[in-house]
């Protein structure tokens, strides 16, 4: 059976249909109420900020200068990927991020020994001080209580 025979004869379905939607057939699309987000769940809404040419020349140039891509993802009101795609776009080579190593836990430990700070020992290798405490305490490290100041 051809599409032409289908819609000549009234019986058939796709005829029908035909029919309902030339006639207006009484239907209405269905209402849809918006939904309005839980405030548990969904405490914050951002619109998408696009970034200005010259926000973003300033912001490649901070983060050449030495900024980090979350402080500047805070400063320009974008997510950190956001901040993170602009850079490569600039082509502007990304700084490499310093882990700590199985080596850097050992040096760690010797530094924590002697009394030094995790923050002195992060300030030694270009981290932050919770990384260090983070790194210490997984290796078992006995840590000392915080010193109040």
């Amino acid at each position: 059976m051809r599409l032409r025979d289908s819609l000549s004869n009234p019986s058939r379905p796709l005829a029908r249909l035909f029919k309902v939607v030339e006639d207006g057939g009484g239907w209405a699309p269905p209402q849809v109420e918006p939904v309005m987000p839980d405030p548990a769940v969904a405490t914050e809404v951002r619109e998408c900020r696009m970034l200005s040419a010259d926000e973003v020349t300033e912001l490649v140039e901070a983060y050449r200068r030495g900024a980090t891509e979350l402080s500047l993802a805070r400063k320009y009101g974008v997510h950190r990927h956001t901040v993170d795609r602009q850079l490569e776009r600039a082509g502007v080579a990304k700084r490499p991020v310093v882990k700590m190593t199985p080596t850097r836990v050992e040096q760690a430990k010797e530094l924590y020994e002697q009394g030094l700070s995790t923050n002195q020992i992060g300030k030694k290798f270009g981290i932050s001080g919770s990384t260090v405490w983070k790194a210490l305490k997984r290796a078992g490290v006995q840590m000392r209580a915080p010193v109040a100041r």
